[in-house]
């Protein structure tokens, strides 16, 4: 079941809203208003069983039928009840002479869970976009009471704190994953974050380390210097401090060379919020220059490490950018970008559907501009997203049958193919190493690109076909679309990068960026080939692997 709604039983305030949201649901899945209240009426009748019992459960609203050659779509509301709360089934008993179906069922917590299913007339396209503009409404629907507007805005807190969370658990997942003892400090100096390699190496707790102020991790010779990290002396305009220190191993209480770089991490107003400091062993690289300054090779030696000590330095300053990069992003997109969009969007098309007899005519081009532009935006943070959370998921490789992969791109893309009336030709391809996910997505972008970007009262007609080229696989896809200056083709895979303006062809400048990342995540490669007038081609490697 794809879950679109969902609303906590508590009292008969909660009621009310589950009734309404029930009503609503159904409503925008094309069902009569009979329907509706059938529904509605089976969906109240259990929920109130759950509120009289005196304990808190949920109704979660969805729709059933989203498997590949499911012949019955339903909409389907699902009511949780606490452990061992649920003592009474008058409710049912009505309820399920309003339904085509039901079940109960009790999960591994004990909780009892009661499903109604409402059969759908009609077949009803259930893909992605279609499953989140629904979320979107329930999500933007306005309060009808200062009651449902504070439970709303709970939700949403919730919501927050989950996504921050997760944020949380994966910044500790990536910094523990480093072989760099990471940390990060609050403008007074105190530590707030160490990674499990600083604990590990000293031996100390976050707590002690404060408590102390280093002191006894630090060589008593380099500790002066090395305190006024601590004591709140930092020019807080700097961009980076960087000091060499030595610093003690549990292990064997020998103290190691190591350089302390911080760097300070700032709010949209330029104040400074924290320090994110890291600490690398540079200890080879100081014997060397203490006790071999003579010696002609090993100087050679001395400034091969001193061209490492660089590149590493440099590799942290862009991992130090890409992480306050990473955060800024985060914040952007889930809090000041996604909520104004979202509103620019209600508003204005309430404004265009309700109010338009009472605006001029500039105003209402203005109003569809704003609508315009706002869909744009919400596109792009979309892009964006998907973009970022490619590295994140968790890759899971396994044979993969690139025939299929072809199959359900196609369904995905159903749409745009028939207003397009293209035609699009594939030949037998071969079963890869992959992710099945990304490779589909892969698909998905190259013959959306080729739909895109079709000459004008010409058909598109996609081939996609295959050779093995040495220890690779190459598909290949071409079109005969309005294709572009070969000279272009290593632009068109960075990000933003668009060769024709917005009011020609839309799109975020994205898509072929996506394409670039799941390819080099598969250890593969892409290139284009084309020439204005004459389409396009796209050949994507991947290795072959062998068991």
């Amino acid at each position: 079941m794809e879950d679109i709604a969902k609303v906590v039983l508590e009292n008969e305030m909660d009621l009310i809203i589950a009734h309404k949201r029930s009503m609503k649901l159904a409503e925008m899945l094309g069902l009569s208003l009979s329907a509706q209240t059938s529904f509605a009426t089976a969906v109240s009748e259990v929920a109130r069983n759950t509120i009289e019992n005196g304990k808190s459960g949920s109704l979660v609203l969805g729709v059933d039928g989203t498997k590949i050659n499911k012949q019955v779509q339903f909409v389907v509301a699902t009511i949780k009840n606490e452990k061992n709360s649920y003592n009474s089934l008058n409710g049912l008993e009505y309820a399920k002479k309003l339904v085509n179906k039901y079940s109960v069922s009790t999960n591994k917590d004990a909780e009892t869970l009661i499903e109604l299913f409402y059969g759908i007339p009609h077949r009803i396209k259930l893909d992605f976009p279609q499953l989140d503009e629904w979320r979107t409404v329930f999500r933007n629907e306005p309060a009808f009471s200062p009651y449902e507007e504070i439970r709303k805005q709970n939700e949403r807190l919730q919501e927050l704190t989950a996504q921050v969370q997760k944020s949380e658990a994966q910044y500790k997942m990536l910094t523990n994953s480093l072989p760099l003892m990471i940390f990060s400090l609050n403008a007074t100096g105190l530590l707030m974050y160490a990674n499990e390699w600083l604990q590990r190496y000293t031996g100390e707790s976050i707590e002690s380390l404060n408590t102390s102020q280093w002191k006894q991790v630090v060589h008593p010779g380099d500790y002066d210097s090395f305190i006024l990290f601590f004591n709140n002396k930092i020019p807080q305009e700097a961009a980076s401090i960087k000091i060499q220190a030595r610093i003690k191993e549990k292990d064997n209480d020998d103290y190691l060379w190591h350089q302390v770089s911080l760097s300070p991490f700032q709010n949209d107003r330029g104040e400074l919020q924290y320090w994110i400091g890291y600490l690398v062993d540079i200890h080879a690289q100081k014997v060397y220059e203490e006790t071999l300054k003579d010696n002609f090779e090993l100087k050679q030696v001395q400034e091969e490490l001193k061209d490492h000590q660089n590149k590493l330095e440099q590799s942290i300053a862009e991992l130090n950018q890409s992480n306050f990069e990473l955060q800024q992003f985060a914040f952007v997109a889930s809090h000041d970008l996604q909520e104004p969009v979202r509103k620019l969007m209600l508003y204005s098309d309430y404004m265009l559907s309700r109010h338009t007899h009472n605006m001029d005519e500039k105003g209402i081009e203005y109003l569809k501009i704003i609508h315009s532009v706002s869909g744009r935006m919400r596109n792009l943070i979309k892009d964006l997203l998907a973009f970022s959370q490619i590295s994140k998921s968790e890759i899971a490789f396994s044979p993969v049958d690139l025939n299929n992969i072809a199959r359900f791109a196609l369904q995905d893309l159903q749409l745009p193919i028939e207003e397009k009336k293209a035609i699009i030709n594939i030949q037998p391809l071969p079963s890869v190493t992959g992710d099945e996910s990304l490779l589909r997505q892969l698909f998905e972008n190259l013959i959306t690109n080729s739909l895109k970007y079709s000459r004008k009262n010409v058909p598109p007609e996609i081939n996609i076909s295959y050779k093995q080229v040495e220890n690779n696989h190459e598909i290949i896809f071409s079109d005969n679309g309005i294709g572009f200056d070969e000279k272009y083709a290593p632009q068109i895979f960075k990000l933003f990068q668009r060769l024709h303006a917005r009011d020609q062809y839309e799109g975020t400048g994205l898509g072929l960026a996506i394409c670039l990342k799941i390819v080099e995540i598969h250890r593969g490669a892409i290139r284009a080939t084309s020439s204005e007038g004459k389409g396009a081609n796209f050949f994507v490697s991947l290795p072959i692997r062998t068991a």
